[in-house]
């Protein structure tokens, strides 16, 4: 009786590691997902700045 009662603690155990585990991945996998959309929203942000930039300094080239 011992020994089972070792195998139902061992499979609790791994089932409450189990569940840790896939609590953790889906942490990260939120936070790839938020640095994705931050760096997105960056570079399109900079994109934006480079364009309007650009045009700034085409006009003043062809004004004189």
């Amino acid at each position: 009786m011992p020994h089972r009662l070792n195998e139902l603690e061992t499979l609790d155990t791994l089932r409450s590691d189990l569940e840790k585990i896939r609590s953790d991945i889906k942490s990260v996998r939120h936070r790839l997902a938020y640095s994705a959309v931050g760096t997105a929203v960056v570079l399109g942000l900079l994109g934006w700045i480079a364009n309007s930039r650009f045009d700034q300094v085409v006009l003043l080239l062809l004004a004189h």
